[in-house]
């Protein structure tokens, strides 16, 4: 089976098959294999569950096959529907990235203030600080949402 094919241009171009594998990897985000491919598996039945057509419904067996380039060529809307997950949890992973980011930064400035508040005369501001240390205590641990 052939990876790659030169176009007219001369630039190498990924077969269906990779291009298939690599949608399924970009949907499952950087797991160990089993819990990327559940985790393709689980949107893609979530984003198009083809209940009225079952000759489309995406089967478990069909994610893995994707995965393992088992398959000869991939239809045309496993294509689409592939690249329609994959741009959608991307999308998701990289707000999940700047909110971490910006959750980092204010728990960095609130930390940076209560110790500027602390320096500078800390019986004065006493519950400024204590208010700032309510605000953060387990902000930074992760498994303290409720």
């Amino acid at each position: 089976m052939e990876i790659t094919s030169k176009s007219a241009e001369g630039q190498e171009q990924m077969s269906d098959v990779a291009l298939a594998q690599s949608l399924v990897s970009d949907i499952g985000g950087s797991e160990v294999v089993k819990v990327k491919l559940r985790r393709a598996y689980a949107r893609l039945t979530e984003m198009f569950p083809h209940e009225d057509e079952p000759e489309r419904r995406w089967t478990w067996r069909r994610v893995r096959a994707l995965w393992g380039r088992e398959v000869a060529a991939p239809k045309y809307f496993e294509m689409v529907e592939l690249a329609a997950a994959a741009e959608r949890a991307i999308e998701e992973r990289e707000l999940l990235k700047n909110a971490r980011k910006e959750h980092a930064e204010f728990i960095a400035k609130t930390a940076r203030l209560r110790a500027l508040l602390e320096h500078q005369d800390a019986a004065f501001h006493r519950p400024d600080i204590e208010g700032l240390g309510s605000i953060t205590r387990g902000m930074d641990r992760a498994g303290t949402e409720e």
